[in-house]
């Protein structure tokens, strides 16, 4: 980063990503980061890299030990149809919901999962759930629903999106949409 981007990179709504970013993931980093009562350090030049350094305090003592959490029931495993246009996000539920014993399908982007999804359906391996980003280009979460719910009504619809407090109220979402997942981002 240049020394100005440097400067302005933890601001919220800051973004070098144009359309495509919301400029909040380093601010919601700086938040969280400051209520635990750390600090951050960048270190970056352009062409070289960025180094971004977490540096939390050590507790006064050492941390009682918490009585072991009973492990939940496992459920049955799902086959589930996630659709975002950010490749690492993507990745990033695939594998954690395939580490939860889940059969995933990964579509990049709008369009491409409603593709997979019709697919799907004239195969007879219908999808138990979908999830979806909200910000996509062209075919964005709420065109997603309405256009699974057209095809399969009863198939749950997720929209996932991090732009949080930026919603609005829950009323304002689509109808196809069975659950709004927002990152309710409190930035300091």
């Amino acid at each position: 980063m240049d020394e100005e981007t440097k400067r302005r990179c933890l601001e919220p709504f800051f973004t070098t990503k144009g359309e495509r970013g919301t400029g909040l993931g380093l601010a919601m980093v700086y938040g969280m980061v400051q209520r635990h009562g750390a600090a951050i350090e960048i270190d970056s030049a352009p062409g070289r890299g960025t180094t971004v350094r977490l540096i939390f305090p050590l507790p006064p003592s050492p941390p009682a030990l918490l009585p072991a959490v009973p492990a939940r029931p496992a459920s049955a495993p799902l086959r589930l149809l996630v659709i975002d246009d950010d490749q690492v996000l993507l990745q990033s539920l695939c594998q954690t919901l395939e580490a939860d014993g889940h059969q995933v399908v990964a579509a990049a982007g709008g369009q491409a999962g409603i593709e997979a999804f019709r697919a799907a359906a004239q195969a007879g391996q219908p999808f138990a759930a979908v999830l979806t980003d909200l910000g996509m280009p062209k075919v964005d979460g709420y065109q997603v629903a309405g256009t699974i719910k057209a095809m399969a009504a009863g198939t749950p619809v997720f929209v996932l999106t991090g732009w949080g407090q930026l919603m609005g109220q829950e009323s304002e979402r689509s109808p196809f949409v069975d659950r709004l997942l927002k990152q309710a981002a409190k930035i300091a």
